[in-house]
């Protein structure tokens, strides 16, 4: 049997995370290139950022205390390469969000970078800022390992999504992953929100998109019960319920503690996480027909 790119993702997150050992998700740096209009990053107080060997010493104490596995965001992550590519040799394997803008340097076997954008160009750029989309599909062409790409699904976006998977699988790239915007509860942000009760017809959009385009993209039928208003959605959509909060701990750039990668104002009963799903497709043997 071939296992295609998300149920490998799957199941490689079970047979880790069964016995609970523990990941990190880490801000590595307080800095980003970018200000894109959505990200929850720019809504969080930024602390100071430990430097380079306060960095390594951490990353090490997370490794020693039974981190396996690390994601590292920030700010821009590709900003701290050298903190990187040490991650990657520190934890046995590593996650790394980028925007892409800055060249995707080899991180080892046990590296992966993500690359984040938006859409088609004008609506990244309309997003991200003028020349993202071509600056991060072009570093994308020359990475020395094929990256992921991943796309938050919004407002501003929600039209164009089966003209960005197209375009993106014609690049050098392992696959494309999904998430839903994910808003606080201290502001407004209408402009990017999908309701809940909207969210059904993407999700079909996006499973016929993987029986068009087969495995690069990753969006399963287990995958989409999860979001399904009349799926599992309720089951996770809180934090004493959310799957990660009991396995991943989350970091600020100075090395205390957040509730959340989208920090500790995330609005949860509206989650659109794709960590969060594929963390609670974890926990259970995955059926692999299913998945």
């Amino acid at each position: 049997m071939i296992l295609d790119l998300s149920k490998t993702l799957l199941l490689a997150t079970w047979l880790l995370f069964r016995r609970r050992p523990g990941a990190a998700a880490i801000d590595v740096t307080n800095r980003c290139n970018l200000r894109c209009r959505h990200c929850y990053w720019w809504a969080q107080d930024h602390p100071h950022q430990l430097d380079d060997d306060e960095m390594l010493q951490f990353l090490y104490y997370l490794r020693a205390h039974g981190m396996k596995a690390a994601i590292l965001y920030g700010g821009e992550p590709a900003m701290r390469m050298g903190v990187c590519k040490a991650a990657a040799r520190i934890f046995d394997s590593v996650l790394a969000f980028t925007n892409g803008t800055l060249p995707l340097e080899d991180l080892g076997p046990r590296g992966q970078w993500i690359v984040s954008l938006d859409g088609p160009r004008e609506i990244n750029d309309s997003i991200r800022g003028r020349g993202t989309f071509d600056c991060a599909v072009s570093n994308i062409a020359q990475a020395t390992r094929p990256p992921i790409v991943h796309i938050t699904i919004s407002r501003l976006n929600e039209g164009s999504i089966e003209t960005f998977v197209q375009e993106m699988l014609g690049l050098p790239i392992k696959g494309i992953g999904f998430s839903f915007f994910t808003p606080n509860r201290t502001q407004g942000q209408d402009e990017f929100l999908i309701p809940i009760e909207e969210r059904d017809s993407i999700v079909q959009r996006l499973l016929k998109l993987r029986q068009r385009f087969g495995e690069r993209v990753g969006f399963t039928k287990a995958i989409a019960r999860q979001l399904l208003v009349n799926g599992t959605f309720k089951a996770w959509n809180s934090y004493e319920k959310c799957p990660v909060s009991k396995i991943l701990k989350c970091y600020k750039s100075d090395g205390t503690t957040k509730l959340c990668t989208y920090g500790d104002d995330a609005d949860c009963s509206r989650c659109g996480c794709a960590a969060v799903i594929s963390f609670n497709l974890a926990f259970y043997p995955p059926n692999y027909e299913t998945m």
